[in-house]
């Protein structure tokens, strides 16, 4: 009987998609160990192109709501195989829950070390200790360490193809007049706090720089009513702009990004995804650092803009972006200009400016 192993990690996207690298190269290595993932079900598209590996897809809030449903949860995961061992990549209630049935039956489990000590240290208000802490996905690669699994996830990961959205995504660049020939770039405006979006009024004027330097398709990426909503006007300012949002599957919108030429984003789920779509990233930070170990995977200092911690000291003041402005002006966002963006962006794309 093939062994397997049960990995949970349950939301949020960015942090379930830095996952990839982790899956993959424990399939490349333990190709004769099976991986049974619990998370949310759109996040399957992620994984679906690796051997060996079965999403489980968590329905927290119908169920496998309450304790009852995790008990549920349980005892559909044993009907389903016999796990060796648990790896809770997540680390949170419901996580701790589904060990503790599973030790009740003797199945071990390891657990993510989050590094929370340091992070409170590099985020408190009075002397921070400043240091770069382990990326996400390396976390990930330790606590498959403590189960018996030795990693090391590629630096230059990518997405495998998305050969099955062909179809769709040709259809959806049809309706658009669309060359081949000038620098395709995305934008993603928006991440899950306001403090760490750059703000949504200065992308007009950047758009405007943009189109006046040099010819380019822009893409916008967002979701949900309102994050639609804010790019539809943005489009309808630039008709030329494609709006991307709400249009195609994941896995379109994901073997979309495989062909852009570069992607701006926050520090958000978009950032990760295109980061690991190969694509090179300028993404804005404000609260938040990369030094909390969320920057773009395979990437460095080219891929950030943001105003550095030794002028404005606050930075970091959060893991997450979601604590409130300590100063109360988000010096952090808008101190960062339309023309710095928009040479950035250039440069980003290959643009020489004469």
């Amino acid at each position: 009987m093939k062994k397997s192993l049960l990995l949970l990690r349950f939301s949020a996207m960015g942090d379930v998609a830095l996952l990839a690298p982790v899956v993959q190269a424990f399939t490349q290595r333990y190709p004769d160990v099976g991986i049974t993932l619990v998370t949310r079900a759109k996040f399957a598209v992620f994984f679906e192109q690796f051997p060996n590996v079965r999403v489980v897809g968590a329905d927290f809030d119908g169920r496998h709501k309450g304790f009852g449903g995790l008990v549920r949860l349980f005892n559909e995961l044993r009907q389903l195989a016999s796990f060796e061992v648990v790896v809770d990549a997540h680390q949170n209630l419901r996580s701790g829950v589904l060990k503790s049935l599973f030790r009740l039956v003797g199945v071990p489990s390891a657990t993510i070390d989050k590094g929370r000590k340091e992070k409170k240290e590099l985020t408190r208000k009075e002397n921070k200790v400043r240091r770069k802490l382990m990326h996400s996905v390396e976390r990930y690669a330790k606590v498959f360490d403590r189960a018996g699994f030795t990693l090391q996830p590629s630096q230059t990961f990518q997405f495998p193809p998305f050969t099955s959205t062909e179809n769709e995504l040709t259809t959806f660049l049809n309706r658009h007049t669309i060359s081949s020939a000038i620098p395709w770039l995305g934008i993603a405006p928006f991440a899950q706090h306001e403090q760490k979006m750059w703000p949504f009024e200065r992308f007009a004027p950047l758009l405007d720089q943009l189109y006046a330097k040099t010819p380019i398709t822009i893409f916008f990426f967002g979701g949900g009513e309102s994050e639609l909503a804010q790019l539809e006007a943005l489009r309808q300012q630039f008709p030329q702009a494609i709006l991307v949002a709400g249009k195609l599957s994941m896995a379109a919108e994901l073997s979309l990004i495989r062909q852009l030429n570069g992607m701006l984003c926050m520090d958000s789920g978009n950032m990760h995804l295109a980061s690991l779509s190969g694509v090179p990233i300028l993404s804005i930070w404000g609260a938040t650092h990369p030094d909390a170990g969320f920057g773009p995977w395979g990437q460095g200092s080219e891929a950030i803009v943001q105003i550095p911690a030794d002028i404005l000291t606050c930075r970091p003041c959060s893991v997450f972006g979601n604590k409130p402005c300590w100063r109360g002006d988000l010096a952090c966002l808008n101190a960062i200009s339309v023309e710095a963006v928009a040479e950035r962006a250039l440069e980003m794309l290959g643009v020489k400016i004469q």
